[in-house]
């Protein structure tokens, strides 16, 4: 009984009984106290005798054991009314998953007190979506440049104990290389502490010689790009000063000579440029692969897009260096510059 009793919608159906019933009981009390009648009678000594009687008023009674149910009916009907839009809330939590916060209860009728507080759940929800959703990308990011370094010292470890006759230098240019994708991985990962202490991403640009990063992330990529035959070459001015947020872009420019080396024939080239203008510079990777059919250049920034599933890849490389790009103020473009479509010539621009 106490267990039913803790529902509100039973409190509210007893009560909304009691409402309108009572008063039809109360009715019913009156019409017994007024319903009388009053009758006289001639004594045969001649004395006039008035006796007052009682009616029983059989249609009251019928009519009020009548209305009982009916009452009862009513009420448990207006209280599942009152109840309805808190049981929809509640419908809509035990559908959430943790891996779908999508649901939202779209009450927008119902008294106002439920419609705020439905406002307001929905309102929970939503900050909850975008929370989720922002770990699950830097999870998602983080995981596709801790893979960059990994790739690295994997490699370089590889070439070294395969390497016929290694010579101190040999070891020690392997160490050095070794020591700066340890370095990378030191970064990235301060980087997902910072993030996943809830402070905001920003950017810190500072002057910066966009050459040398450029040169740093082709040797780093060196020892990848031998293991498949790939050559490397660098070709610009000798200097070009920019303004720039340095461990972000390095990023960028990692994600693309890493794509292209991944992409690119077996003894072919990549090229990595820099061109300046007055207003921004640019950074083209250019690649002699298969390229990109025209009509799938518009999934290529997509995540989780790979236009070849038989290379290793996450899908995520060009979509995190487009959105380092646009932070940037400039943007990331593809054209297929060989005949018939071949090759991929990725343009990342930075404004100044």
């Amino acid at each position: 009984m106490s267990r039913g009793w803790s529902s509100l919608r039973v409190r509210l159906a007893v009560l909304g009984f009691l409402a309108s019933y009572v008063p039809a009981l109360l009715l019913f009390g009156v019409v017994l106290v007024t319903d009388t009648e009053t009758e006289t009678r001639l004594r045969p000594d001649g004395e006039v005798v008035r006796q007052t009687v009682t009616g029983r008023a059989e249609w009251a009674t019928w009519t009020v054991l009548a209305l009982a149910p009916v009452a009862a009916g009513l009420a448990w009907w207006w209280a599942g009314r009152a109840v309805g839009p808190i049981a929809r809330m509640r419908r809509v939590v035990e559908e959430i998953e943790g891996t779908d916060l999508s649901r939202r209860t779209g009450l927008d009728r119902g008294p106002a007190e439920v419609v705020a507080l439905a406002a307001s759940f929905d309102a929970m929800l939503e900050r909850l979506e975008q929370a989720a959703d922002t770990q699950r990308r830097l999870v998602e990011e983080t995981s596709h440049e801790l893979r960059i370094p990994l790739a690295v010292l994997v490699t370089n470890a590889e070439v070294l104990l395969d390497h016929p006759d290694p010579t101190v230098k040999l070891y020690r240019r392997g160490l050095e290389r070794s020591r700066d994708a340890a370095v990378r991985l030191r970064t990235t990962v301060d980087g997902l502490l910072v993030d996943a202490r809830g402070r905001a991403r920003t950017l810190d640009r500072r002057p910066a010689e966009l050459v040398g990063i450029v040169r740093q992330v082709v040797e780093d990529a060196g020892v990848f790009a031998a293991a498949r035959r790939i050559r490397l070459s660098v070709d610009g001015p000798a200097q070009a000063s920019c303004a720039v947020d340095e461990p972000t872009v390095r990023r960028a420019v990692a994600n693309l000579v890493d794509n292209a080396i991944r992409y690119a024939p077996a003894g072919s080239a990549v090229r990595v440029g820099v061109e300046t203008t007055a207003d921004e510079v640019a950074v083209v990777v250019v690649d002699s692969g298969p390229g990109i059919p025209a009509d799938q250049h518009g999934y290529v920034f997509q995540r989780f897009w790979r236009g070849r599933r038989d290379v290793p890849g996450t899908g995520l490389g060009l979509a995190i260096a487009r959105q380092i790009a646009l932070a940037h103020g400039g943007d990331l473009t593809l054209r297929s510059p060989g005949p018939d479509g071949a090759g991929c010539e990725f343009r990342l621009t930075l404004r100044r």
